[in-house]
């Protein structure tokens, strides 16, 4: 069983394109993942080949939309004629819905999977490409998945009925170790200190300019702390000025793009996160896996994610002050974590187990 993957940045391996990847790593051989990919690179090409899949680019549409459209109009006819299916899209706005109506006019199985609960533009025109993308897509009857009813509420609207796909993580490998928590902490000198991280791409959605302003709050509540930033993207030069302003500088060090996450949220007491929208928020599902107490926004993140007591949310109204307090608050209670011992994640989070049920859930498509 092949299936036609849409919806991914060749550039950028960020939370979609992660989860989708994960996924099928853990899927049966039978079931290949091929991805049409805009542009001319793909910096995950190597994970994507080692399943069997192959990788169809198309021209970027803002600079060829004709070819854009004629490439992908000719990829779908081909690909349907080798015998491919199910067309399964991954959509953060339901303004990118003509991908998803080609593949539908080209007789594929259409699946849908939201990924937010709210918008990376909020212009009058972004707003309403996406309300009328979704009154479209009533209209061709795609099948829906989703990581949360709020999620579902937003993509696709109120009283439609969407397949819960769970955020699934490899929960062996976020799972806790004191041995590598005392590494990750010598390596990085940092063993008497309370450690705050944010784990995130810097941009608009995961709000990093209000988190470094409560984590200045929190540094005058714990002098004896840092701050670590694991990740990177557009706003980090904001980012830079913030700091330098709220004198914090000697307190911060930057990590960029790892693929330790697992082990760096080890070496952490506390995550804060304060998203402006999510769709889920793996990184509070890895958190609450490794036993790592979370701090995150009240209005955006759906109960789907709220799986153990190491999570605190919190009004995004609230002051940065308010949030340090409350941080703080919960540390105490979770105390430093050097056991963690009770943290368990419920096993719809487990990839083994989740990966084989949307298996199950597309090998479907084929039989509807």
């Amino acid at each position: 069983m092949r299936v036609l993957i849409y919806g991914f940045t060749g550039a950028v391996l960020g939370g979609i394109e992660t989860f989708v990847l994960n996924m099928n790593e853990h899927m049966s051989e039978e079931c290949v993942f091929d991805y049409i990919i805009t542009g001319d690179v793909c910096d995950y090409r190597e994970r994507i080949e080692k399943r069997g899949g192959k990788i169809l680019f198309l021209p970027l549409i803002r600079r060829n939309p004709f070819g854009y459209v004629r490439s992908l109009w000719r990829i779908l006819g081909e690909e349907k004629k080798r015998g491919t299916q199910v067309f399964y899209q991954q959509v953060y706005s339901m303004a990118v819905l003509p991908p998803a109506i080609m593949a539908k006019l080209r007789g594929y199985k259409v699946i849908l999977h939201a990924h937010n609960n709210g918008l990376q533009k909020n212009g009058k025109i972004d707003i309403l490409t996406h309300k009328i993308g979704k009154f479209i897509a009533r209209l061709f009857r795609f099948t829906y998945f989703t990581n949360s009813q709020l999620s579902t509420d937003f993509m696709f609207g109120k009283g439609v009925k969407a397949e819960l796909v769970y955020n699934a993580i490899d929960t062996q490998a976020f799972s806790f170790n004191s041995a590598v928590r005392d590494r990750i902490r010598t390596e990085f000198d940092c063993k008497d200190k309370t450690v705050v991280g944010f784990v995130g791409r810097l941009c608009m959605q995961k709000n990093p300019v209000f988190m470094l302003r409560v984590y200045a709050e929190f540094y005058k509540l714990c002098a004896n702390s840092e701050l670590w930033i694991v990740g990177d993207g557009e706003l980090k030069c904001q980012m830079e000025e913030v700091i330098k302003n709220l004198q914090i500088e000697s307190s911060v060090k930057w990590f960029g793009r790892r693929n330790d996450v697992n082990q760096l949220m080890q070496g952490m007491d506390l995550l804060l996160l304060p998203s402006l929208f999510e769709g889920l928020g793996i990184v509070l599902i890895e958190a609450q896996s490794v036993g790592l107490p979370s701090v995150s926004s009240a209005e955006v993140i759906p109960n789907e994610a709220v799986v153990t007591n190491y999570i605190k949310l919190l009004p995004l109204t609230e002051s940065p002050s308010f949030w340090a307090r409350k941080s703080l608050e919960l540390l105490s209670d979770c105390g430093k974590c050097l056991e963690r011992k009770d943290a368990r994640v419920p096993m719809n989070y487990d990839i083994s187990f989740e990966a084989k049920r949307l298996e199950v859930l597309i090998k479907c498509q084929y039989c509807n």
